[in-house]
């Protein structure tokens, strides 16, 4: 069924429930009011009764009528007074009729009080030329008490609150639950789970939102099926090019010794391109194996701290032979349970970088502290940082961090250490971030979780 008509159905069936429950309200207000009124009428009624009894029949007929039928029988307490005010029952006005009494005398027209559970009624009676009034009052018994307008306007708009809060419970469940639903799969899908589906109750919808989810599941399979050939064929031009690089390098290797010393210089330069392309093919290899989840860490305890000691130490010739320096600015004696072999890894990879990037006669510091249950490592470079767009792509592969950050590595960098360092980090259930230094260059911070020692 399409939206429009689950809509339009969903209306209908609150209006008519809207109007049913105000129908009913307003005809039991109406019984009630019909009710109020005839218990007026017989409040007012015995005015006649009661100024023909005393006139005619005397104080003591009138005193037992009041007493025996009209307090006993029909539960109505009621006085006559005459032309001045004046009690006929010669006892004091009971204090519901008190003010009535008065109002009555200077109005000198019939007054009603209904404020249940009160009615009271005082009315001018005539006899034989002369005026009387008559005031009598009763209290409702509970079972009997009708809603005043008050109450009665209170039950209706609660009525209507209530019809408005199920519609948009109903409206809530029709779209924002799949709405949401939605919102969930296409970040998951933004965020690199090719393999999210949309949950099957929205994806088994026979309205626009179902046929929404089904065309978000085939748009996933298409670009997870796109992206799995894209790393295929990585993984393959990369094998295929393992075998020539391997028969360039034993033809160069022959090269040297049939040219001596005439074309050493050439043949170097044709080495150290060799290496480079036989260490990027290296790391696209192993990036893929990582993304295809064909990498498993072997988990042992590590001490970080002897680890950075290590990778720092190897680092420094690298650094020197630039004209660089590397520092440790702080270090903490620290253990974590992970694979030691991707640790060094990740850590070598940021560290190079860092190195790469930093102008000659520059110094890399890096930091090694503990904050509760995580381990932070920052790697600080003095290079030009990275474009602040860039920050958040830095780990992905092939992504330069700027022109500018490019000038002090002489393009030997491939935009594949850092995305193997952010997977290698995940694997052991950290995190790895980068941020622009506001003195300069950039700052690589790395969080591993460690058990308090």
């Amino acid at each position: 069924m399409r939206l429009f008509w689950k809509v339009f159905l969903l209306l209908v069936a609150t209006l008519v429930l809207t109007a049913a429950i105000s129908g009913w309200l307003s005809q039991k207000w109406l019984e009630e009011n019909r009710s109020i009124e005839l218990q007026m009428s017989a409040l007012a009624a015995p005015g006649d009764t009661a100024v023909v009894l005393y006139l005619d029949g005397g104080p003591a007929a009138y005193r037992q009528w009041q007493r025996h039928t009209l307090r006993r029988d029909q539960h109505i307490h009621g006085v006559l007074l005459d032309e001045h005010g004046n009690n006929l029952h010669m006892r004091p006005l009971p204090p519901e009729l008190q003010e009535l009494s008065q109002q009555v005398i200077r109005q000198q027209t019939r007054i009603e009080v209904v404020n249940p559970p009160l009615l009271a009624v005082a009315l001018p009676v005539s006899y034989k030329g002369d005026t009387y009034y008559w005031a009598a009052f009763t209290r409702l018994r509970p079972e009997s008490m009708q809603h005043s307008v008050r109450q009665s306007l209170v039950v209706r708009l609660s009525v209507v609150l209530l019809a408005i809060a199920l519609i948009s419970w109903l409206l809530t469940r029709m779209f924002t639950r799949p709405i949401r639903t939605l919102q969930q799969t296409t970040e998951q899908l933004g965020a690199g789970l090719l393999n999210t589906r949309t949950d099957p109750s929205v994806a088994s919808r026979s309205d626009e939102l179902g046929a929404l989810a089904l065309s978000i599941d085939k748009m996933a399979a298409q670009l997870e099926s796109l992206l799995g050939s894209h790393k295929q064929l990585l993984r393959d031009i990369s094998h295929e090019l393992r075998s020539p690089l391997a028969r360039l390098q034993v033809g160069l290797e022959l090269a040297r010794g049939a040219a001596g010393e005439r074309a050493q210089e050439e043949l170097n330069r044709i080495e150290k391109e060799a290496n480079l392309l036989n260490e990027l093919i290296g790391e696209v290899l192993t990036l893929a194996r990582i993304e295809q989840g064909a990498v498993a860490i072997q988990l042992q305890p590590l001490h970080l701290d002897e680890i950075m000691d290590e990778i720092v130490a190897d680092a420094a010739f690298e650094a020197q032979a630039h004209h660089k320096h590397i520092s440790l600015t702080e270090k903490v004696a620290c253990q974590i349970s992970g694979d030691r072999l991707w640790i060094t890894r990740a850590l070598d990879n940021v560290v190079r970088n860092a190195i790469r990037h930093t102008p000659a006669e520059n110094c890399v510091e890096v930091s090694l502290s503990r904050a509760d249950e995580q381990i932070k490592i920052e790697i600080r470079d003095f290079g030009d940082g990275a474009d602040e767009l860039l920050l958040d792509r830095l780990f992905e592969p092939f992504v330069r961090g700027s022109e500018a950050r490019e000038r002090h590595t002489g393009g030997r960098g491939h935009g594949l250490g850092l995305a193997i360092a952010k997977h290698a980090v995940e694997l052991h259930g950290g995190t790895i971030s980068a941020a622009n230094h506001p003195e300069g260059g950039l700052v690589v911070t790395i969080t591993l979780p460690s058990p308090m020692v």
